[in-house]
């Protein structure tokens, strides 16, 4: 037995275009360019919230400001869909492993699109209303569930690279 971490967007639910459109439009109004597919991806390259502290400038204040406004258009993401066969595959996973949701998502926010989907087998959700830092939220994880073996399950360089750094065996999706 292990311990299994999944990241939600764009492993467990299709959001990237959401995201895209959703994200372009809250950073342009607290007046970060952002304009295109590209400098999104930026994003994507490590952990999306220390691009904004050390690409971008941002202090922690700013960061919380982008994150409060993302809570409230949170209702564009309540009816997601997830990945087909994600479901089969996160019950199939969850029958021999400790499964958990690390996400710099909003942790109610995923709950409610995990539940909408029928989707149980989660014992937890570690969002960034918990910590920015993936690395920090592995770590407890790790620490909350201490198995030999720990592994996360990314979708961009930024989770593997954070995932490692953590002390996970990583796996990335596309």
């Amino acid at each position: 037995m292990g311990l299994v971490m999944f990241d939600y967007d764009g492993v467990i639910v299709d959001s990237y275009e959401q995201d895209y459109k959703d994200f372009i439009q809250l950073c342009q109004a607290h007046g970060l360019e952002i304009n295109s597919k590209d400098d999104y991806d930026r994003f994507l390259d490590d952990n999306c919230y220390k691009v904004m502290k050390e690409y971008y400038g941002l202090d922690e204040g700013a960061i919380d400001a982008i994150i409060k406004d993302w809570e409230k258009i949170s209702e564009n993401f309540v009816n997601m869909p997830i990945f087909k066969g994600m479901h089969d595959a996160i019950k199939k996973i969850a029958e021999k492993h400790t499964v958990i949701v690390i996400t710099s998502n909003i942790s109610s926010l995923v709950s409610t699109v995990l539940k909408n989907n029928g989707i149980t087998e989660f014992e937890d959700i570690l969002g960034v209303d918990v910590d920015k830092s993936k690395i920090k939220k592995i770590r407890k994880a790790m620490e909350m569930y201490p198995f030999d073996k720990a592994y996360y399950i990314g979708d961009t360089a930024g989770d593997v690279i954070e995932a490692r750094e953590a002390g996970a065996k990583t796996i990335a999706v596309t």
